[in-house]
């Protein structure tokens, strides 16, 4: 196969390469949104559920709180009787004895029931605090799993970088090397000289008629090379020059410089 159709069937190869990679790089994108935007409904929806089960909490705080608060007064008023009626006091000034003795035992009832109700007052606001615990913590669980469930869809996926485009070799360059190959083959003294052709190049010296004498290797290709460049040639010696497809090469049999390898 000639350069020129390997360089067209390399540039093919490339387009549909890079067509591939292209519509891979959709059906990735267009999948990790399908699966953001599923993730986002679920987020929202765990957010209600959390939310709801966070006020739940409270109202249930609440309503034991105030079970627990009816339950005390219940307590005092129980107290409050005993007091009025079953006290040793009451009993007393019941059957009308007065006096010291009677007020000291009054002292001594109100006292007894002074101390049960702190008692009372000092379990209701421990089990109150428990109560604001439970819920709180109940509350921070819930929060954890809204922020975790949110740490899902807090960042958008972002599309991945498209793919290179493919760099094309050059099908009218490939055409030249490969005639002048041939034409090197046939007379072995026109080679292709044109700098858009070659790489790596440095001027080694300088030919008696002025061109400069170069190292090189042809794009793509590891051999190194001695030889002149065309466009020099040009100047100095027009007649050794050849234009085809907007390359030029170099007739080296009339010029006094030699194409070698290196």
């Amino acid at each position: 196969m000639c350069l020129g159709a390997q360089a067209r069937a390399q540039n093919e190869a490339s387009r549909r390469q890079y067509a591939y990679e292209i519509e891979r790089r959709e059906r990735n994108w267009m999948q990790s949104l399908s699966i953001y935007n599923a993730q986002k409904v679920k987020y929202e929806e765990d957010v209600v559920n959390a939310s709801l089960a966070q006020a739940a909490a409270t109202t249930q705080q609440q309503q034991e709180m105030d079970i627990a608060r009816g339950d005390m007064q219940l307590k005092y008023a129980e107290l409050f009787r005993k007091q009025i009626e079953d006290s040793a006091y009451s009993k007393l000034a019941a059957s009308g004895v007065t006096g010291r003795s009677a007020e000291r035992r009054k002292v001594l009832d109100y006292a007894k029931t002074g101390r049960k109700m702190s008692e009372l007052a000092r379990a209701s606001i421990l089990n109150e605090r428990e109560l604001g615990k439970k819920a709180a913590a109940d509350i921070s669980k819930y929060q954890a799993f809204k922020d975790a469930a949110f740490a899902k869809v807090a960042f958008q996926p972002q599309q991945d970088v498209a793919p290179p485009q493919p760099v094309m070799r050059s099908v009218g360059a490939a055409a030249f090397m490969d005639a002048l190959s041939i034409g090197s083959q046939v007379a072995g003294i026109v080679t292709a000289s044109d700098r858009r052709l070659k790489e790596n190049i440095k001027k080694i010296g300088e030919s008696i008629s002025g061109l400069g004498i170069y190292t090189f290797n042809y794009i793509g290709q590891a051999t190194k090379y001695i030889g002149t460049m065309a466009d020099e040639v040009l100047k100095v010696k027009p007649e050794a020059v050849i234009v085809r497809d907007g390359f030029m090469a170099v007739n080296y049999g009339l010029i006094d410089v030699n194409f070698e390898v290196a």
